[in-house]
């Protein structure tokens, strides 16, 4: 794919990153990579495809910044972030901090 769109299918991001279309299902199904579901079919945002490359990052150097928790609050209320965006949020970080 010369251009990733903005929303990808299943399929899409499959052909992207070089896996099998069940591998891209599990990893939804797993909450691996965020996906919103549409009737019988899911969309998968690129930025959620990034994120998701960076989650599993196997660069053993680098190293996550920390920030105190009001500071991280203060961004969440300034940038409107519902609760359940919070809650990926807090699972894709949380995947993070269990692999240093």
């Amino acid at each position: 794919m010369s251009t990733v769109p903005e929303v990808l299918t299943p399929l899409q991001v499959a052909e992207y990153l070089q896996l099998a279309p069940d591998t891209v299902y599990r990893y939804i199904r797993e909450g691996k990579l965020v996906a919103s579901r549409m009737g019988r079919h899911y969309r998968i945002s690129r930025r959620n495809v990034e994120a998701f490359l960076l989650a599993t990052s196997t660069a053993g150097d680098a190293q996550m910044r920390s920030f105190a928790q009001s500071r991280v609050d203060g961004w969440l209320e300034e940038d409107q972030i519902s609760e359940a965006t919070r809650e990926i949020g807090q699972r894709l970080l949380d995947g993070l901090s269990s692999r240093r």
